[in-house]
Protein backbone atom coordinates (compact mmCIF):
# COMPACT_ATOMS: atom_id res chain seq x y z
CA UNK A 1 0.00 0.00 0.00
CA UNK A 2 1.38 3.64 -1.45
CA UNK A 3 0.13 5.81 1.78
CA UNK A 4 0.83 9.27 0.04
CA UNK A 5 -1.97 8.54 -2.21
CA UNK A 6 -5.48 9.35 -1.60
CA UNK A 7 -8.04 9.13 -3.75
CA UNK A 8 -11.91 10.45 -3.55
CA UNK A 9 -14.18 7.94 -2.23
CA UNK A 10 -16.24 5.90 -4.28
CA UNK A 11 -19.77 6.89 -4.39
CA UNK A 12 -21.44 3.56 -3.93
CA UNK A 13 -21.43 0.02 -2.56
CA UNK A 14 -18.85 1.06 0.61
CA UNK A 15 -18.94 0.75 4.31
CA UNK A 16 -16.55 2.92 6.48
CA UNK A 17 -16.17 0.81 9.81
CA UNK A 18 -14.00 1.30 12.99
CA UNK A 19 -11.42 -2.09 13.18
CA UNK A 20 -11.61 -3.01 16.94
CA UNK A 21 -10.19 -0.88 19.78
CA UNK A 22 -8.46 1.67 17.29
CA UNK A 23 -9.43 4.58 16.03
CA UNK A 24 -8.43 3.48 12.10
CA UNK A 25 -11.63 3.50 10.32
CA UNK A 26 -11.13 1.26 7.19
CA UNK A 27 -13.22 1.44 3.67
CA UNK A 28 -14.67 -1.67 2.28
CA UNK A 29 -16.64 -2.34 -0.91
CA UNK A 30 -19.32 -4.44 -1.14
CA UNK A 31 -19.38 -7.26 -3.22
CA UNK A 32 -22.60 -8.77 -2.58
CA UNK A 33 -25.61 -8.26 -0.19
CA UNK A 34 -28.32 -10.37 0.37
CA UNK A 35 -30.52 -11.68 3.63
CA UNK A 36 -29.35 -14.63 5.38
CA UNK A 37 -31.46 -17.84 6.60
CA UNK A 38 -32.49 -15.53 9.50
CA UNK A 39 -33.77 -12.87 7.35
CA UNK A 40 -30.85 -10.53 8.37
CA UNK A 41 -29.36 -8.01 6.00
CA UNK A 42 -25.46 -9.40 5.25
CA UNK A 43 -23.04 -9.14 2.86
CA UNK A 44 -19.69 -10.23 1.32
CA UNK A 45 -17.06 -7.31 1.62
CA UNK A 46 -13.53 -6.73 1.11
CA UNK A 47 -11.25 -4.03 2.33
CA UNK A 48 -10.40 -1.49 -0.46
CA UNK A 49 -8.15 0.87 2.23
CA UNK A 50 -8.24 3.34 5.03
CA UNK A 51 -10.05 6.41 5.83
CA UNK A 52 -8.94 9.94 5.80
CA UNK A 53 -11.56 11.68 8.13
CA UNK A 54 -9.65 14.90 8.02
CA UNK A 55 -9.72 14.78 4.32
CA UNK A 56 -12.98 12.65 3.34
CA UNK A 57 -10.76 10.43 1.34
CA UNK A 58 -9.54 7.00 0.54
CA UNK A 59 -5.79 5.52 1.09
CA UNK A 60 -5.85 2.61 -1.60
CA UNK A 61 -4.93 -0.65 -0.71
CA UNK A 62 -4.04 -3.28 -3.16
CA UNK A 63 -7.52 -4.57 -3.78
CA UNK A 64 -8.87 -1.09 -4.42
CA UNK A 65 -6.46 -1.57 -7.75
CA UNK A 66 -7.80 -4.71 -8.10
CA UNK A 67 -11.63 -3.99 -8.20
CA UNK A 68 -11.70 -0.48 -9.91
CA UNK A 69 -9.63 0.44 -13.33
CA UNK A 70 -7.50 3.89 -11.99
CA UNK A 71 -5.85 6.73 -12.97
CA UNK A 72 -4.15 8.38 -10.28
CA UNK A 73 -1.11 11.47 -11.21
CA UNK A 74 1.19 11.62 -8.20
CA UNK A 75 4.46 13.49 -8.50
CA UNK A 76 7.20 12.80 -5.96
CA UNK A 77 10.30 15.38 -5.35
CA UNK A 78 12.67 14.46 -8.23
CA UNK A 79 10.95 11.85 -9.43
CA UNK A 80 8.32 11.76 -12.30
CA UNK A 81 5.01 11.98 -12.74
CA UNK A 82 3.44 8.38 -12.49
CA UNK A 83 -0.08 7.76 -13.80
CA UNK A 84 -2.26 4.83 -12.92
CA UNK A 85 -5.55 4.45 -15.03
CA UNK A 86 -8.54 6.06 -12.96
CA UNK A 87 -11.87 5.75 -14.49
CA UNK A 88 -13.90 4.42 -11.16
CA UNK A 89 -15.52 1.55 -13.31
CA UNK A 90 -15.80 -1.80 -11.96
CA UNK A 91 -13.45 -4.60 -13.80
CA UNK A 92 -15.45 -7.59 -15.17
Amino acid sequence: MINCIKVDLPKNKIVIAKSGKSNIKYVYYILKSYRNEKGQPTGKTISIGKYDEEENKLIPNDNFFEIFDCEIQVEIKGLKKLKVKNKWTKKN
